[in-house]
């Protein structure tokens, strides 16, 4: 049976090189730190973005910084085909997102960072800014319920307006080349090209990221005591998470409007943003 890593909690505030850059870059705003517990373990739930990482690690030094909470990561397996990187996530607490190693973070009562969107959700498309592919999956909520683990939701807004999205998965898909794609191994590593890489712009014609400000927002967590045993019925199941999503939603839409509302920094920073 796979084993949890183990891993070490930072002992004080994040503020390394890395983060200090990544804050001047993407100014963090944390809102609704007061729903926190650091004494109630809960599954943290929201919308993955563009990319899934350049927001991550500010967000869990934001809220690590507020609260104490470290979060633990739970990862796609295509992390694990670079075997170095894969370890290098695991020593910041990450770990294979697989319902044993879930299981075995709730019984130890750890903080769980979990995206239902998965690598589909990361991978976007064209005009799905901010937008929760859940699909069906109600493995999340299962688990959750069984536990007794509260759900926190949350929104990351503002790495989805870093980018343009030029070219993406649906027009691979379409175009004369899916027959040679599909000879590739990157189409079936891609999930038959559902998960393909989109190209983007940011600043000018590069790929480099417009400097957007960040913006986490919790919202109220979300009991899953009066769900424990009906990890079975799907029908509750799915009733769940969709409460879950409809506070995500609700939430995203609350950044956006924190976003659209707050001014736009200096000259040279609207400059780039409007490249």
């Amino acid at each position: 049976m796979a084993q949890l890593p183990e891993y070490l909690k930072p002992k004080r505030p994040l503020n390394s090189a890395m983060l200090r850059s990544l804050r001047r870059w993407f100014p963090p705003t944390l809102q609704g730190a007061e729903h926190l517990d650091p004494e109630r373990p809960a599954l943290f739930v929201g919308n993955h973005t563009t990319y899934g990482m350049i927001d991550i690690p500010l967000m869990q030094a934001e809220i690590y910084n507020a609260s104490g909470i470290w979060l633990r990561g739970m990862t796609d397996h295509l992390h694990y085909r670079l075997p170095p990187w894969a370890r290098f996530l695991e020593r910041q607490g990450a770990f294979r997102g697989t319902r044993e190693l879930c299981h075995q973070a709730m019984e130890r009562g750890d903080n769980i960072l979990l995206f239902p969107g998965g690598g589909r959700e990361v991978m976007k498309r064209q005009g799905e800014e901010y937008t929760l592919i859940w699909k069906q999956r109600l493995g999340f909520v299962r688990l959750a319920s069984q536990h007794g683990y509260p759900i926190q939701p949350f929104a990351s807004v503002g790495a989805d307006d870093v980018w343009d999205i030029l070219w993406d998965a649906g027009h691979w898909q379409r175009g004369r080349l899916k027959p040679l794609l599909k000879r590739l191994p990157l189409w079936d590593l891609a999930k038959q090209g559902e998960e393909i890489p989109p190209l983007v712009r940011g600043i000018g014609l590069s790929a480099v990221p417009r400097p957007e400000p960040f913006y986490f927002l919790l919202g109220e967590p979300i009991s899953t005591e009066s769900y424990q045993g009906l990890e079975n019925d799907d029908d509750a199941m799915m009733a769940l998470r969709d409460q879950i999503a409809e506070a995500v939603r609700g939430l995203i839409e609350e950044g956006q409007q924190l976003r659209d509302g707050a001014a736009k920094g200096s000259m040279l920073r609207r400059l780039l943003n409007k490249s």
